[in-house]
């Protein structure tokens, strides 16, 4: 096995175990009515500085959200992203995320 390959590996093992073991955290957003609301995101949604504003990517979180199936939420959510914001995300996980089961 190539270094290269095992780098993969670990990185689609550990994508994998977030999509199904993300942590919630309270956001405060201003509703279309001005009011102000607190509800929970992803922490990634909240912490990534993604190149839009929080409140579009909440609408694609929440659009990813729709079908009910929690196995799918993250890979709905990651087609629905540009590079750019992709690769924010990858990242964010890579660096943040240390709850999968290791496989070496």
């Amino acid at each position: 096995m190539t270094e290269e390959l095992k780098i993969a590996m670990i990185a689609i093992n550990k994508w994998m175990f977030h999509g199904w073991n993300y942590e919630s955290v309270p956001l405060t957003i201003k509703t279309p009515y001005g009011t102000i609301d607190t509800v929970n995101v992803p922490q990634f949604i909240k912490e990534i500085k993604w190149t839009c504003n929080t409140s579009h990517m909440l609408e694609k979180w929440h659009k990813a959200t729709r079908t009910q199936d929690p196995d799918t939420y993250m890979t709905k959510f990651y087609a629905e992203l540009d590079n750019n914001n992709r690769r924010l995300l990858l990242e964010w996980v890579i660096q943040n995320y240390n709850g999968e089961r290791s496989l070496f």
